[in-house]
């Protein structure tokens, strides 16, 4: 399986800051670089991310095909969360988010392993550089958000 990993020094900010960050339901909006539709009664504002928790939304994929995802929050700890998708556009959708402290402030990781439905080909197409555009576009509001 592909696996895409990413990695962004956040300058001045601790890992428990920038995990808190990513925790908050409000931010993951702000962090993503394309519409996404709440599919469920769910007030951004009250959630924070807890293992367990399942989420149903549509991403519109180049902010025009709309692509509709049931994820849940697999495990939370200190340092990371886990998402994984239950249903959706993919075969295999596994997104680990981790934080570290560096010098300087805090590596942040988006380690994301996935398939796609049809195999390799549909991956070398479509997948690949899509996934890398949107993870690198989130690295870089990350940045602009905390940085």
């Amino acid at each position: 399986m592909p696996v895409l990993e990413l990695t962004t020094l956040i300058p001045n900010r601790t890992p428990e800051l920038v995990l808190e960050f990513c925790l908050e339901g409000l931010n993951a909006p702000k962090i993503f670089v394309e519409r996404v539709t709440l599919l469920s009664d769910v007030d951004l504002s009250n959630l924070r991310i807890e293992a367990g928790h399942q989420f149903h939304f549509r991403h519109w994929m180049f902010n025009v095909i709309p692509l509709s995802w049931t994820v849940v929050i697999r495990e939370v700890g200190h340092h990371h969360f886990i998402d994984e998708m239950l249903e959706g556009p993919m075969a295999v959708f596994r997104h680990e988010h981790r934080v570290e402290a560096a010098d300087g402030g805090t590596l942040y990781t988006d380690l994301v392993t996935y398939k796609a439905i049809g195999g390799a080909p549909v991956e070398w197409l479509l997948v690949n550089g899509y996934l890398r555009r949107i993870f690198s576009a989130r690295h870089r509001n990350m940045l602009r958000l905390l940085g």
